[in-house]
């Protein structure tokens, strides 16, 4: 099974999404819900989850370096997810 852990974060200008969490800690509240959720489930796949990323703008580009970096930072993301609805 999986959980989406990551929703939605990044705006369609490319920017993280304004929310409480990125208000109060940037990107890095993502890094702590991957890393928690894995903590609390370690079998479990890690989803990031978005719209709007099926092709290349600027939201897709940011996505994408978003998830490098927390790739190389060692979060454990195992998937995209990608709305097409």
């Amino acid at each position: 099974y999986d959980w989406d852990v990551g929703n939605e974060a990044v705006a369609d200008d490319g920017s993280l999404r304004s929310t409480f969490w990125s208000e109060h800690l940037g990107e890095a509240y993502l890094e702590t819900a991957f890393r928690a959720t894995r903590d609390a489930d370690p079998s479990a796949e890690l989803f990031y989850n978005d719209y709007g990323i099926a092709w290349l703008n600027p939201k897709s580009d940011s996505v994408y370096a978003l998830l490098q970096r927390l790739l190389d930072q060692g979060v454990p993301v195992d998937g995209i997810g990608i709305q097409s609805h």
